[in-house]
C-alpha cells in the first residue's frame, strides 16, 4: 500500500510539472525574439556630421534576435551583416554587443509588429533609435 501512495504521488508531481509547464509570452526576451525588419534608424552624436541623421532601409534589411544558446542578434542593413549578442534584463532594457561596442537599449514601444527602442553605445555620446516592424 506503501509502494502505490508513493508511485501516485510521483505520478501526481511529474503530471503537474509537464502540465504546468508554459510558453514564455511576457519577458522582454520572448518578446523581442525573431526577426524584424529595420525601417528606419536614428542617429546622434557622430563628430562627422555625415553619419548622423534618419536612415531609411527597405524590406530586406532587418535585425533578427535569436533564440539560441549563445543569444546572437544578426544585423543586415543594405547586404552588410553583422554578428553580435544580446542579453535582457528585468524590465524593458536590455543590452546588444556589436563590433562598435556595447549598446545600451531601453525599449519605447513593443507590440506583436511594432518594436522601437533606443541604442545608446557604451562610452560615447552615440545614440541610436531604431524602427522595426514584422
Amino acid at each position: 500500500m506503501k509502494k502505490q501512495i508513493t508511485l501516485i504521488g510521483l505520478l501526481f508531481i511529474a503530471t503537474s510539472a509537464l502540465l504546468s509547464c508554459k510558453k514564455d509570452t511576457t519577458s522582454l526576451k520572448a518578446r523581442i525574439m525573431g526577426k524584424w525588419i529595420v525601417n528606419k534608424i536614428e542617429v546622434s552624436g557622430y563628430t562627422n556630421q555625415n553619419l548622423n541623421g534618419t536612415f531609411n532601409y527597405t524590406k530586406d534589411d532587418y535585425m533578427d534576435f535569436k533564440s539560441n544558446n549563445d543569444d546572437q542578434v544578426e544585423l543586415s542593413l543594405t547586404n552588410q551583416r553583422t554578428i553580435g549578442n544580446y542579453t535582457t534584463s528585468l524590465g524593458d532594457e536590455f543590452s546588444m554587443i556589436f563590433p562598435e561596442g556595447a549598446s545600451y537599449c531601453t525599449v519605447a514601444t513593443i507590440t506583436g509588429t511594432q518594436f522601437q527602442f533606443t541604442a545608446k553605445i557604451d562610452k560615447t555620446n552615440i545614440v541610436k533609435t531604431y524602427y522595426l516592424t514584422r
